[in-house]
């Protein structure tokens, strides 16, 4: 087998050969014996087994034997010793230490402990002071604690529906104006010396001091022809100015000066009804009575609202 490389197709794919392999081949090309023997043991050198590739020796790894029990032990209480030899961490120093690091923050907390007790001294300062009740007179729209204290006995005495807020405002100038009704007071909706004392006294709701004529006479021109309304809805199960309880069975009539209890008849179409006064009322202009809802159903002026009627007593 000649061993010279003259094929065409060899010569076409002779520079996709590595380099060293190129300069094997170019040699074998050249002329010369030695070169042309040198080939064939080449080839079959790179057609036998791989070369053997050389190895490393492995280095082994420490072996950690553990202890046995007596030296774990003598371990165990050699790190004891140590540890109870150690000195206590000093916290008071550690707090100095603290402070002194941060000397900063400590003046920042200072100046804004002393700016909250200025602005609180300042607030408490220019605070209106404490004034109980009869030291003035209330009036709308004042506040402060005596008003507090005057809603709060209206409030007991139910003529004041809502807690008391310290504001005198329109639902206390009702009350007041309620109050001085029941309790025959100069009703001008102003807490004066004499309403005052008569909520600090207790007073109770006064009573006709003129004696009434034998039948349904013409006391305080009341047998004349007189405007009335109805109220209830809405209010049932709130305490009334006479104590009673407002529901719809309750005959009654509400009235501004008349005594709690008076009997007063009213006709109307051929109908009478006998009712009494419970309550306070009416506050709209040119009524003279409020029914409740039990009496003016009886009566026969649900549907007409207001009617006029004739009234005696």
């Amino acid at each position: 087998m000649s061993t010279e490389i003259s094929s065409p197709w060899w010569s076409e794919v002779e520079h996709l050969r590595p380099q060293s392999r190129q300069n094997g081949f170019a040699a074998a090309a050249a002329p010369g014996g030695a070169s042309e023997a040198a080939e064939p043991a080449q080839r079959s050198g790179e057609r036998g087994a791989p070369a053997p590739v050389e190895r490393k020796p492995i280095r082994p790894l420490p072996v950690v034997r553990r202890p046995g029990a007596p030296k774990a032990r003598a371990l165990i209480e050699q790190r004891r010793s140590r540890a109870s030899q150690r000195p206590l961490p000093n916290r008071s120093a550690a707090k100095d230490s603290l402070t002194r690091r941060r000397p900063d923050r400590v003046a920042a907390w200072a100046a804004m402990l002393g700016l909250v007790l200025v602005l609180t001294a300042a607030a408490s300062a220019g605070a209106a002071p404490l004034t109980k009740l009869g030291d003035r007179t209330l009036k709308k729209p004042m506040n402060g604690h005596d008003v507090r204290q005057m809603q709060g006995k209206l409030h007991k005495l139910n003529l004041l529906q809502v807690a008391p807020t310290g504001h005198f405002g329109s639902l206390t100038y009702a009350a007041v104006r309620r109050y001085q009704r029941t309790r025959c007071l100069t009703v001008d909706g102003i807490a004066g010396p004499s309403t005052i004392a008569a909520l600090r006294a207790g007073k109770r709701a006064c009573s006709s001091k003129r004696p009434s004529s034998g039948g349904r006479g013409n006391s305080r021109g009341i047998n004349r022809t007189r405007v009335v309304t109805w109220y209830g809805p809405g209010w049932y199960g709130r305490r009334t100015a006479c104590g009673n309880t407002l529901t719809s069975r309750l005959y009654g009539v509400a009235h501004k000066t008349l005594p709690c209890g008076t009997v007063v008849y009213f006709r109307f179409r051929g109908r009478t009804v006998r009712t009494k006064v419970v309550d306070r009322g009416p506050y709209a202009a040119g009524v003279h009575f409020d029914l409740t809802w039990a009496a003016a159903r009886k009566l026969g002026v649900i549907s007409i609202g207001r009617a006029t009627v004739r009234a005696s007593r």
